[in-house]
């Protein structure tokens, strides 16, 4: 889950910003249409949980700002799947010439190699297309494990907070699973904010758009 950022020990607001906010707000609100005599009751007995609502929605839009301008380099992890996963799991294929020890994840791009007019491939097509982009530097299990071990998993938020990232594969690394089946590695955000992490069948099933590779920009 993302934690808020601590507070600050000056005061967020001017007594003019305040002001001003207030001005506003009343202004909005009476262009608003809405019908007078709930608009009033609302404003009278639910003041606060309104003003809890604002307070909610500033802080939102502050810390988006905040983590829009934080750099975001993280430490690479080793991946081993035996012991991430259990006895029986193996690295099938290493693709790209991933290497380094950080990742910088202000360079994160989505890609999913789909040609014009597509809308999904299979995941051996998708792997051919990888090949056949040898400079696209593919992100690894390495990487997998920063992302998502992160206190806080505040790198994942704030890929979202500022490019709406909600699910990333990893395509540097293909593993097998027990059962012998290819294996690829997702992250993806949930509704409450917190990032899931699973596997994800490479030869069955098709990939589509909303399912893009994490990609190092050149």
């Amino acid at each position: 889950m993302c934690k808020n950022m601590p507070p600050s020990v000056d005061a967020p607001m001017t007594d003019g910003q305040g002001d001003r906010l207030y001005d506003r707000f009343i202004a909005k609100l009476r262009k608003s249409g809405l019908p007078k005599a709930p608009t009033q009751y609302v404003l009278e007995n639910e003041g606060d949980e309104l003003t809890d609502e604002m307070v909610t929605a500033t802080r939102r839009r502050v810390e988006a700002r905040i983590r829009a301008a934080e750099p975001h380099i993280l430490q690479r992890k080793p991946f081993d799947p035996v012991e991430f996963f259990e006895e029986g799991w193996t690295i099938d294929e290493r693709i790209g010439q991933r290497t380094g020890y950080t990742l910088d994840a202000g360079k994160i791009v989505r890609k999913d190699y789909l040609k014009e007019g597509e809308f999904s491939i299979n995941g051996g097509e998708r792997i051919f297309r990888i090949k056949a982009n040898p400079a696209d530097i593919q992100l690894d299990g390495e990487d997998f494990l920063a992302l998502y071990q992160e206190e806080g998993q505040n790198t994942l938020c704030w890929l979202y907070d500022t490019q709406g990232i909600t699910w990333l594969s990893f395509w540097g690394i293909i593993l097998r699973d027990p059962c012998g089946s290819r294996r690829v590695l997702y992250l993806y955000r949930r509704d409450d904010g917190s990032w899931y992490l699973d596997y994800r069948w490479v030869d069955y099933g098709l990939w589509y758009a909303k399912y893009p590779l994490a990609v190092l920009a050149s």
